[in-house]
C-alpha cells in the first residue's frame, strides 16, 4: 500500500476538503471504477485519517462477513455431528 496526499483546493467557498488522501497502488480515480476509499478534509492529516477510517472499517466489515462464513460452516458441521449421533 503505498499512500499519497494531494492538495486539492478546489475552487468552492468551503476549505473542508482541501486534501485527499488514497491508496497509490488501487485507485485510478476513473468514477466507474467502482467504490474506491479517498480520503478528504481541510488539511493533510485529516484526510489521512479520514481514509484510514475507512480502510479500518472495510476490514471490519471484511472480517465480519469471514466470521459469519465461518460460523455457517461451524453450524453446519455441528449439525452434521449431532445429527449422526441420534
Amino acid at each position: 500500500m503505498k499512500i499519497r496526499t494531494e492538495h486539492v483546493y478546489p475552487p468552492i467557498p468551503s476549505r473542508t476538503s482541501d486534501w485527499c488522501a488514497y491508496d497509490e497502488d488501487s485507485y485510478d480515480g476513473a468514477e466507474d471504477a467502482g467504490p474506491q476509499l479517498v480520503g478528504w478534509g481541510p488539511t493533510e492529516e485529516i484526510a489521512l485519517e479520514d481514509l484510514r477510517d475507512q480502510i479500518m472499517e472495510r476490514e471490519c466489515e471484511r472480517d465480519m462477513k469471514r466470521a459469519l462464513a465461518m460460523g455457517k460452516v461451524w453450524d453446519s458441521l455441528f449439525e452434521q455431528l449431532l445429527g449422526k449421533q441420534s
